[in-house]
């Protein structure tokens, strides 16, 4: 899964009007109806795969279906992938006009818009097949809350991507913090945050400007949620039916992320740097990352950098993630339907070769593996588990960040106040949210 280093890269508005012009579809009685199996020259079920993993994630998932293959000679994956950026769209258009793949993935933050059009085949009786049916014991809490939309369940979680901090260990030793070991000391609280940026912070004598930033801000979106959650902030308020980027805690939060810049000059604005970059070049000590971006890491020769659960700067011990979920289009035949499980149902019981290629497994059993324990960076993360929040199942949620990201990023750049800022994206946001 690839992001913006700055921004969230999902599609919104367009996204958002193809979507209401399914719901007209399937609300007419006009969308596609039951499809019947389809097979190759050699008799076997074809099945197709749509994601987005585009990056190094695809080529684990390619090594997983060709597994899947070997074990299961009757069927045929034939699996794209679609950048995210488009993937959406073409998702939307193939479901409203036929052409849909047998199974696909839906990210977390727009499952609810998927789910509430009614496009997505209800998996019980998927979960409930088998010799060993899954539960709720085998997966974590928050994914498999996830996979529901009002009381029915329609995806499998494939695994979490919680927002966890990296950092450069060996900037931490040069500056001294260590721990009786030695060992670079990731900071847990928000005062051994700003303590420790301050230290990793150089000025070389004669500049204006550090040559080493302690932090910096990447992608500004969950930054931001991540932090607004820990002081009881966010998005919208919990009935997802009025913005609260104006609350009290979601300003609390946007003030000190403003105070890391502009107060405590640990931070640059983002318009100045591009932070990942600079991070991965070891000129940045910590930054606020998602699993997501371990690949990235694992490319760059000599950066000697780790994992740990993002401190705690509020009042509240969290952060924010998603998770992949695997899904079946509604109107499926129960032989296609049948099939298209077989591969999810492998995909999710091989789930330790998903976490190992840079993701956190969503599947308890792994989560308490001996081998998962051995993955450096994911079973750090993988400690914020049990309080990981996601964003608010609203059908419209995608389409927020038209509004919520540029009133972060104006509030860190110095040209509004927080209060201004985030009181006009609120008026937005509640537009928006009051529309049929």
């Amino acid at each position: 899964m690839t992001h913006s280093s700055r921004f969230s890269h999902r599609p919104v508005t367009s996204t958002v009007v193809l979507l209401g012009a399914l719901a007209l579809v399937t609300a007419g009685g006009c969308s596609p109806g039951e499809r019947h199996p389809r097979r190759d020259d050699a008799g076997r079920t074809a099945l197709t795969f749509w994601n987005g993993f585009t990056g190094p994630d695809g080529v684990t998932m390619t090594h997983m279906v060709d597994e899947f293959q070997r074990e299961n000679p009757d069927v045929v994956v034939n699996m794209q992938f679609i950048p995210w950026s488009t993937y959406y769209n073409k998702l939307t258009l193939s479901m409203a006009y036929g052409g849909e793949p047998d199974v696909f993935v839906v990210q977390s933050t727009h499952f609810a818009q998927y789910a509430s059009c009614g496009v997505l085949r209800p998996l019980a009786d998927a979960y409930a097949s088998g010799a060993r049916p899954l539960t709720k014991v085998d997966f974590a809490a928050q994914p498999w809350q996830q996979s529901f939309y009002y009381g029915k369940q329609y995806g499998l979680p494939l695994d979490i991507w919680p927002m966890g901090l990296y950092y450069n260990a060996k900037l931490f030793r040069d500056a001294g913090i260590v721990d009786s070991h030695g060992s670079a000391k990731p900071p847990t609280t928000a005062e051994e945050f700003l303590v420790d940026a301050q230290k990793l912070t150089v000025i070389d004598p004669g500049q204006s400007q550090p040559r080493q930033w302690g932090f910096a801000f990447t992608d500004l979106h969950y930054n931001w949620l991540t932090i607004a959650e820990q002081f009881g902030g966010g998005m919208v308020t919990a009935d997802g039916r009025r913005g609260a980027m104006s609350s009290p805690g979601s300003l609390a939060a946007t003030r000190l992320m403003c105070d890391m810049i502009g107060k405590y000059h640990v931070a640059p604005r983002p318009a100045q740097v591009n932070s990942w970059l600079l991070f991965r070049e070891g000129k940045i000590a910590m930054t606020i990352q998602g699993i997501y971006m371990l690949a990235d890491l694992q490319k760059q020769q000599g950066l000697e950098y780790a994992g740990a659960p993002v401190p705690t700067l509020g009042p509240v011990q969290s952060t924010m993630g998603g998770s992949h979920m695997l899904c079946e289009p509604a109107g499926a035949s129960p032989e296609r339907a049948k099939a298209a499980w077989r591969l999810m149902r492998f995909l999710t019981d091989h789930s330790y070769e998903w976490a190992a290629g840079g993701q956190v497994a969503a599947r308890s059993d792994v989560l308490r593996s001996e081998p998962f324990a051995k993955l450096p960076v994911q079973s750090e993360f993988a400690r914020e588990v049990t309080y990981v929040q996601y964003e608010p199942q609203v059908p419209k949620g995608p389409s927020l960040s038209q509004f919520v990201d540029p009133a972060i990023e104006s509030c860190l750049d110095g040209l509004q106040s927080p209060e201004d800022a985030m009181r006009d994206a609120d008026r937005r946001i509640d537009q928006l949210l009051s529309r049929d």
